[in-house]
C-alpha cells in the first residue's frame, strides 16, 4: 500500500485508513502533525472512516496509544475490498486504489481468471466474476505483505469445502493464480477463496451441487414471513423459491469466509422499495439471529430484489384489445405480429368497434386501433391496416408509457394511510436523556405494559440476544430493537430520542424505535416499516410527525 501524505481532504481520509488497516495506531495529534491540518479536521476525518467501517460491522477502537481498527484479517480485506469496488466504480481518484491494491495485480489476475473461465467454457455473470478477482486481488495484495486469513472454521454448511478434490472446477480456477506465477496459495487461502468463488455461482462452479433440505426449508419458512408483511401470498411462486435458495446459499457461503457482495444499486433499492427494504431487512434479522450471520444492506438489497420481482410476477396482466374493421384473417395476423415486440403482454384480445364500448377497460393496459376512435380512459395507438416499422414503434412508445406510470411499490392493499400508522404511535413518542443502548431498551421496555416482570425480563433478554449476532440500526442514525414475537400477548410500537446520538453496535443511534409485534399482527408490520424507510430517507420529516402525535 501507499500511503504517502495527500494534500486534499478526501485523499488523506484514504491514506488515514490505509495505515489503520495496516494494524497502525495512530494519535490526532500525530495525524494533525503529519498532514498539517489542525485536529478538527482529523476528527472528521475518523468520523468518516467509522461511517465506513461500520457499514460493514467493523469497529474503531481506542487506547494509550491511539486509534486503530479492533477486527480481524477477514474483516479488513472486506473494508479494503468495498473501497476498491467503489474506487473502480469512478467515484474516488487512481491514487486512493493505489493505497490498497497495485492496479496492475488487479488486470494481471483478471486477466487470468477470465482466460480460465473461457478454458473451461463457463458462463459466469460479469458481476459474480468481477468479485471473484477482486477478493482474490485483495487476498494476495495482503498475502504478499504477511497479512494472512485466520483459519475457518467448518459448520455443518460448509463441510462441502473441506475437500477441494471433489470441486475440480473451483480448484482449476483458483490453480491457474499459482500457474500463472502470481502467488501460492496456503489451504486456508484456498478455502476461503472457494468459499468466495460458490458464494458468487454455487450452480455455475459446481454441476452436482445441491442445496440441503433443510436450509430449503428455511427458505420456504423466510418467504411466508414476507409474504405475512405485506399481506401478498408468493409462497406459490417457484421462481422466487429457487432463486432465493441459490442466493441465501451462496450468501450464507460467503458470509461464513466473513466476505461479502458490493451493491452499487443499494441506494436506488432503498429510495424506490423501501418499505419493502425494511421488511426485507426485519425478515432477514430473524434469519441472521437463527443461523449466526451478519446480514449487510448489500445482501438485504439483494434479496429485496429477488422479492420485488415476485411482486411484479404476482400482478395481474392487464389486456391489450385491438379494434379492427378488416377480416379474421387479417386481424389475427396483425394480431401476431404484435405479439413479436410486446413478449411479455399475454392477452391481446380483437374487439369489434361496436363491441369496444361494452367492454370493461379496468384490467385495460392499451388499445391498438386501426381506425379512428373516440376519447377512451386508456391510451390509444392508432395504427394503419397494414403494419409497418412506424406502427410497431407507435405501439411500443405507448406500451412503455404505460408501463413506466405504473409506481414501483407494493400492490396498493399493502398500503394503509399515512395516518391509520401514526395513529399506533400517538401518546408512544418520547424525548428523554439516556447514556447507552441498555438504558434506551430499558426506558421504551417500561413504557409497555407487562403482564408480569418476568415477561418483561424474557422480552428484554430476546431483544440483546438479537443485538449481539446482528445489529439492528438501520441507517441515518434510526435503530430498531425488537424481540422475539411469540412472547409477545399484544403489540406496541414507541419511539425514543436520546437527548445526545448514543452508540448503537459500530453506529450512534439518535432514533430508536422499539418495535414490538405480536406474531399476530405480522401484516401490521407493512406500513410501520413504510414509516420508518421514509423517516430514514427524510428524518426532518419524520421528527416533525413524531412531534405531532407525541
Amino acid at each position: 500500500m501507499d500511503s504517502s501524505k495527500p494534500t486534499d481532504s478526501k485523499s488523506r481520509k484514504y491514506a488515514i485508513l490505509a495505515q489503520l488497516l495496516n494494524d497502525k495506531h495512530l494519535s490526532y495529534q500525530r495525524l494533525s502533525s503529519d498532514y498539517l491540518v489542525s485536529r478538527s479536521s482529523i476528527a472528521n476525518d475518523i468520523a468518516f472512516i467509522k461511517r465506513l467501517l461500520a457499514k460493514d460491522n467493523v469497529a474503531l477502537n481506542f487506547d494509550n496509544t491511539g486509534t486503530f481498527i479492533e477486527g480481524n484479517e477477514e474483516e479488513k480485506q472486506k473494508i479494503i475490498k468495498r473501497v476498491v469496488a467503489t474506487t473502480l466504480e469512478g467515484k474516488h481518484e487512481r491514487s486512493v486504489l493505489e493505497m490498497f491494491v497495485d492496479p496492475s495485480l488487479i488486470r494481471i489476475i483478471r486477466k487470468t481468471l477470465v482466460s480460465k473461465v473461457h478454458d473451461l467454457d463457463l458462463e459466469v455473470p460479469e458481476n459474480y466474476l468481477n468479485d471473484i478477482i477482486l477478493s482474490t486481488t485483495v487476498l494476495i495484495s495482503r498475502g504478499q505483505v504477511a497479512k494472512h486469513l485466520t483459519p475457518i472454521t467448518a459448520s455443518s454448511l460448509s463441510r462441502l469445502l473441506l475437500d477441494l478434490d471433489k470441486y475440480p472446477v473451483v480448484y482449476e480456477l483458483l490453480e491457474s493464480v499459482e500457474q500463472a506465477g502470481i502467488y501460492k496459495f496456503s489451504k486456508d487461502e484456498l478455502r476461503y477463496l472457494s468459499y468466495v468463488v460458490l458464494g458468487n455461482g454455487l450452480r455455475f462452479f459446481m454441476q452436482d451441487g445441491t442445496i440441503p433440505i433443510p436450509f430449503e426449508r428455511k427458505i420456504h419458512a423466510l418467504i411466508e414471513t414476507v409474504s405475512e408483511k405485506i399481506n401478498l401470498n408468493l409462497t406459490k411462486d417457484v421462481q422466487l423459491e429457487g432463486d432465493l435458495s441459490l442466493h441465501l446459499y451462496q450468501m450464507v457461503l460467503r458470509l461464513q469466509a466473513d466476505t461479502t457482495v458490493i451493491n452499487p444499486l443499494l441506494s436506488d433499492i432503498k429510495k424506490n422499495y423501501p418499505s419493502l427494504f425494511g421488511i426485507v431487512w426485519y425478515a432477514l434479522v430473524d434469519f441472521a439471529t437463527e443461523n449466526h450471520l451478519t446480514i449487510s444492506d448489500d445482501e438485504i438489497s439483494f434479496v429485496t430484489i429477488h422479492f420485488q420481482a415476485a411482486i411484479e410476477r404476482s400482478k395481474k396482466r392487464r389486456r391489450i384489445l385491438f379494434v379492427c374493421l378488416n377480416g379474421i384473417g387479417t386481424s389475427a395476423l396483425l394480431s401476431a405480429q404484435m405479439r413479436q415486440i410486446l413478449p411479455d403482454v399475454s392477452l391481446i384480445q380483437i374487439v369489434s368497434r361496436d363491441a369496444l364500448s361494452q367492454q370493461d377497460l379496468s384490467d385495460v393496459a392499451l388499445i391498438i386501433s386501426t381506425i379512428p376512435l373516440p376519447k377512451q380512459s386508456v391510451p390509444i395507438a392508432t395504427i394503419s391496416p397494414m403494419l409497418t416499422a412506424d406502427d410497431m414503434k407507435k405501439i411500443m412508445n405507448k406500451y412503455i408509457d404505460v408501463v413506466m406510470a405504473q409506481k414501483p411499490s407494493l400492490p396498493a392493499v399493502c398500503n394503509p394511510s399515512m395516518n391509520k400508522v401514526l395513529s399506533i404511535l400517538r401518546k408512544h413518542v418520547y424525548f428523554s436523556t439516556v447514556e447507552n443502548q441498555q438504558e434506551a431498551v430499558d426506558y421504551l421496555l417500561s413504557t409497555t405494559p407487562w403482564q408480569s416482570v418476568e415477561a418483561q425480563a424474557s422480552y428484554k433478554r430476546s431483544v440483546f440476544r438479537r443485538e449481539e449476532l446482528q445489529t439492528t440500526y438501520l441507517g441515518n442514525g434510526f435503530a430498531i430493537p425488537h424481540g422475539d414475537p411469540s412472547l409477545l400477548e399484544t403489540s406496541h410500537v414507541s419511539v425514543l430520542f436520546p437527548e445526545k446520538p448514543i452508540k448503537w453496535g459500530n453506529n450512534k443511534a439518535d432514533v430508536v424505535i422499539m418495535l414490538m409485534v405480536s406474531m399476530d399482527d405480522k401484516q401490521s408490520m407493512e406500513p410501520i416499516m413504510d414509516l420508518i424507510m421514509q423517516g430514514i430517507n427524510n428524518k426532518d420529516w419524520f421528527i416533525s410527525k413524531m412531534t405531532e402525535v407525541g
